[in-house]
C-alpha cells in the first residue's frame, strides 16, 4: 500500500491520506455501513459509545476476512450531528493508531434509524 499526499494539495485535515494506491493481486473487502448497535440489537448511548461499537463491529467484519484495521484503504464516516465530530474523531484516531486510509466525513440529516448517530463504511485490501 502506498499513501499519496502530494505537494500542491492542502495536507490532510485529520487522520487520513488523500490517496491509497494498491499494486499487485489483492483481496478486497467492501464493508457495509456499520452502526453503534450490539449483536443483540441494542443501541449504544451517546456518540462515544456508538462510535466504539461501530469500530468493534468493523473489527469483527475484518476478522471474518482475516483482515485488520491496518488493511482499511478507504472509509466514509457519516455523522448526524456536527457537535459529535470531535468525540467521534477521537475514537477513530485511537482505533486507527496512526494508520491513515483515504477518508471522507459527511454530515447527514439522518440515518436509517433515528437513534443512530454514526455510521462508517469501508474498503479493505490485503495481498492474496
Amino acid at each position: 500500500m502506498k499513501k499519496h499526499n502530494p505537494a500542491g494539495v492542502a495536507g490532510p485535515f485529520a487522520t487520513y491520506s488523500h490517496g491509497v494506491e494498491l499494486e499487485g493481486p489483492h483481496r478486497f473487502l467492501f464493508g457495509a455501513g456499520q452502526t453503534g448497535v450490539r449483536a443483540d440489537g441494542s443501541v449504544g448511548e451517546g456518540i462515544e459509545e456508538q462510535a466504539g461499537l461501530v469500530w468493534d463491529n468493523i473489527r469483527k467484519v475484518l476478522a471474518a476476512a482475516n483482515m485488520e484495521i491496518s488493511d482499511i484503504v478507504q472509509l466514509n464516516m457519516l455523522l448526524v450531528d456536527r457537535a459529535d465530530h470531535a468525540r467521534a474523531a477521537a475514537v477513530r484516531e485511537t482505533i486507527l493508531d496512526g494508520h491513515r486510509p483515504a477518508s471522507t466525513l459527511m454530515y447527514v440529516a439522518g440515518l436509517a434509524r433515528p437513534e443512530w448517530l454514526i455510521e462508517i463504511d469501508f474498503i479493505a485490501a490485503r495481498a492474496s
